[in-house]
């Protein structure tokens, strides 16, 4: 980015992309701001990991989440099953009765 002055001239802008390179242009942080921001998140995670709290936390939605998940599971499956039985049975009850009218004589 350049900023036109009086005289019509360019000049970059102190901390712009044009003086800081490629990195600073593609909007990447520098190596050492990165690594700042690496130490801080490894701060906060090992920190969390070790309060009581938070692994009950975890824990406890973790199994929310699988008794949520498998009761879904279950609601889902336990209609498609009583479609099938009735499918089943109104399926049985037609081809009985075209075998009693197969077997019946005189009527067809």
């Amino acid at each position: 980015m350049a900023v036109k002055t009086a005289s019509g001239e360019a000049r970059a802008i102190p901390g712009g992309p044009a003086e800081s390179g490629s990195a600073r242009q593609a909007g990447w942080p520098s190596p050492p701001d990165r690594m700042v921001k690496y130490g801080i998140w490894l701060a906060v995670v090992t920190r969390a990991l070790g309060d009581r709290r938070f692994q009950a936390r975890v824990i406890t939605r973790a199994i929310g989440a699988y008794a949520l998940g498998s009761l879904i599971k279950n609601n889902q499956a336990r209609p498609m099953r009583r479609a099938a039985r009735w499918y089943t049975r109104f399926g049985a009850r037609k081809k009985l009765q075209r075998a009693r009218q197969a077997l019946e004589p005189g009527k067809r």
